[in-house]
């Protein structure tokens, strides 16, 4: 319980200070407006990760991918092989 009202004075205070700093933000310096998660410890940042594929990551540390034979990208099909179930033992 005493974590839950931190959380929401946190919550407050930081509404109070975005709104602060946004009153004196200089819009030529900084174009992005401030918000509350930009004062509350307590907001998690998730970071977005990025899909890329193998020939950019390659192209961007400058050499060049050259994909096996054996591969699935080397084939104009992509192979998805199917696992088969165990089959049944009896402990008679």
């Amino acid at each position: 319980m005493a974590e839950a009202k931190r959380q929401h004075d946190w919550h407050i205070a930081s509404s109070v200070m975005a709104l602060t700093a946004e009153i004196n933000r200089d819009r030529r310096r900084r174009r992005k407006p401030y918000k509350p998660d930009d004062f509350n410890p307590y907001t998690a940042t998730k970071s977005v990760p990025v899909k890329v594929s193998v020939e950019q990551v390659a192209s961007l540390l400058g050499t060049r991918y050259f994909p096996s034979s054996n591969s699935p990208l080397a084939s104009s099909h992509f192979p998805c092989p199917k696992s088969e179930p165990e089959p049944h033992m009896s402990n008679c």
